[in-house]
This record gives C-alpha cells, structure tokens and sequence, in this order.
C-alpha cells in the first residue's frame, strides 16, 4: 500500500483491511473541518499516514420514531438524517453544524461541535447514546447503546465526542431526538456594549421564557434570542420580552432563517479563512472577546448564552496571536476551518482516564494524532 493514500472502504471488511495495512492511519468523514482530518506533523521521517473516509458506509440502519432513537453509518450525511426525521415530525436539537457543506454523523461527534440550540437543550454529547467502533487493533465492539435509559457499563460514547478519532473509527451511531417544534421566532436586541449584553443575557437565560437559543454578535454588540414552540406561545413570549426588552426587534421567517444557518454553517464572517472554537463561561465571555478583538484582526461571535466563542480570522498567521491571548487568559481553542497545523490552541497535557481509554483501545498508537496531546474535554464543551 502507498504511504499517506487515501482509502475509501465502503463496507467495515474494507474499514479493518485498510486499517490493519496502514502503518498510520487518521478516519474521517466528509472532512468538512480540513484541520480535524489532518494527522499533524509526523512524529519521525518515513512515518507513512493514510486517510481512511468512512463516507462510503452511509444510510439509516434502524429508526424507532415512537422511542425517538435512530441508528446510522457513521459516513452518514447529517442532512440525509435531518431529511428523514422531519418527515416524522422530529429532529436533533442542537444545531448540528456544517450541514449544507456535507458534515457526517460521525465526522460532527469527532469534531464534538454542537450549535446554539445546545443552550436549551444540551450539546451533541447529551444526544450521542452509543456507537460500533472499531479500534486499532482492528477489533469491532459497541459502546454505550440503542436505548435512551442506559446505565450499562462505562460512558464511553462520552470519549469520542471531540475525540477527533483517536480511540477508535466510529462504523454506527446511534442518536436520541425530539419532537420538532411547530413555529420559531427570532428576536434582535441591541446593547451597548458586551458587558450589558451579559446582564440582559443573564436576565433572559433564567426567565420563564425558555428561550431555544440566545447568541450574541460581538462586532454589532447584538443579541439573537430564538424561540421555538407553538405559534400562540411564541407570539406571547415575544410580547412578553419586549415589556422588558423595549428595543427588541422580531426578524423576519427567511432573515431568521438565514441568521442561523450562518452561524452554524461558519459562514457569517464571509472574509475569514480560519476559524476557531473557544469553549469559556458567561461570566468570562466579555473579557475574552475584549481582549482578543485588540490583539487579532477578525469578527467574533458568541454562542450557547456565553458558553462558546467562535473566532473568524482572516489568516493562519492570526492563530498565534489568538494563542497568545487565549494562553494569558487560560481559555483553550480549536481550529475547525483553515489549512494549518496549529490545530490545538494552548493545548493542556492529557488526563490521565483519557491516556488509559487511548492505550486500552489503540495499544500500538496506530491512531493516535501527531499534533500534540490535549485535553479534549476542555474543547469539545
């Protein structure tokens, strides 16, 4: 086999044929987050690499609308899936993103990315029941389960979020949905600066409102509230918020509509070539963005009611200045689009439960990223 191919199995025979015969291999998706599906630097000369993509095992092996659980290949098209439990009145609450640009199940759950619905309802890895796996060894076993009421052994689906593939290659997954809602509403409010927009953000969150998401755009200091149910509550909630939000603004169903896709397709800073996941908290969240918009020329927006900060820069040489803030700050980063390397931003040494599942999985390292160690619970938040 030549060194650092790419292979495309399209059967899991084939998965374990081309994993066994690579020396070094990296198992991807669609890989629509170029940096993610990257090996890194080699860690000695002559190290061959391959690139195996499972988009080749595609399609919905089993889906039990009345247990709101479904099971698919892992190279499955997330939008496929969309597409197939709309039809039933349901869906995946958290935003998947990359949608549109052709992101699979199994690529979105290694990149461990969830978008802003996740404030109400939780990330991808509250979703993620269990998976097929295969490991470096070539072995194939299932973690976690088909079932929402699960207590059976270690919570392992919970590594792989974010895992970028390290413990194993994901062959089937299996996710939990929900009802999808009737009617959504967005709503614009203005602020004058980031620190007010965590107060009226605050103010929002614990309201009985149950907002479906709450975003913030740092450049324009503005707040995009969503909400998502039937269409006489909504109209009432957004009466009630403008009572206390008296220059709230409601967007339009294709303004709305277009907002949001472009927050979770990473394409609302149209100038940006690199753009990076900075998991932080609400209270931190203002600080951060100050900070980071003096040191680094790009836009930044802010997710999940403060708990992510995505920064859109407009070159890979922006990522070391990002760093240096984000080190200074003690926040961490992701590089989810952009050609380059530098994948981990301040990157924290392993944890030791972390080290243990690596070696348990993948005894010969066949799988494991040459771009460094890091903590991968403190970026896939």
């Amino acid at each position: 086999m030549n060194s650092n191919a790419t292979l495309q199995p399209t059967t899991i025979d084939e998965v374990r044929e081309a994993l066994l015969a690579s020396e070094h291999a990296v198992i991807v998706g669609n890989q629509t987050k170029p940096p993610l599906s990257s090996a890194g630097p080699l860690s000695s000369s002559g190290t061959s690499c391959n690139t195996i993509s499972v988009h080749g095992l595609s399609g919905v092996v089993q889906y039990e609308p009345s247990e709101f659980t479904f099971t698919a290949y892992a190279g499955t098209k997330v939008a496929d899936v969309q597409a197939v439990l709309s039809e039933r009145g349901q869906y995946l609450p958290f935003d998947p993103m990359l949608v549109r640009a052709g992101a699979t199940l199994g690529g979105t759950i290694a990149a461990g990315l969830s978008g802003p619905g996740r404030f109400r309802y939780g990330s991808i890895r509250d979703f993620f029941l269990g998976a097929k796996l295969i490991l470096g060894d070539g072995t194939i076993v299932n973690v976690g389960g088909k079932v929402v009421k699960n207590a059976a052994g270690f919570d392992i689906p919970k590594f792989l979020v974010g895992s970028c593939g390290q413990y194993g290659g994901m062959i089937e997954v299996t996710f939990k949905v929900f009802p999808k809602p009737v009617d959504s509403a967005t709503l614009r409010l203005p602020c004058e600066s980031a620190e007010v927009a965590l107060q009226k953000m605050a103010s929002a969150a614990v309201s009985r409102w149950e907002l479906d998401a709450i975003d913030y755009h740092h450049a324009t200091s503005t707040i995009y509230f969503r909400q998502r149910g039937p269409r006489e509550a909504s109209s009432a909630i957004a009466s009630e918020m403008q009572t206390q939000f008296p220059e709230l603004e409601q967007l339009d169903a294709d303004t709305a509509n277009t907002f949001w896709s472009s927050i979770t397709e990473l394409d609302w800073s149209a100038e940006a070539t690199h753009v990076v996941k900075i998991p932080t908290t609400p209270r931190q969240f203002p600080e951060l963005c100050q900070a980071i918009a003096a040191a680094v020329p790009g836009t930044l927006h802010v997710s999940g009611c403060g708990s992510v900060v995505w920064a859109a820069m407009k070159d890979a040489d922006s990522l070391v200045a990002l760093e240096s803030v984000l080190t200074q700050l003690g926040h961490r980063g992701l590089c989810v689009r952009g050609n380059s390397d530098h994948v981990y931003l301040n990157r924290q040494s392993t944890a030791d439960i972390e080290v243990a599942v690596q070696q348990a999985f993948d005894p010969d390292g066949r799988l494991k990223r040459r771009f460094g160690s890091q903590s991968r619970h403190s970026i896939s938040n």
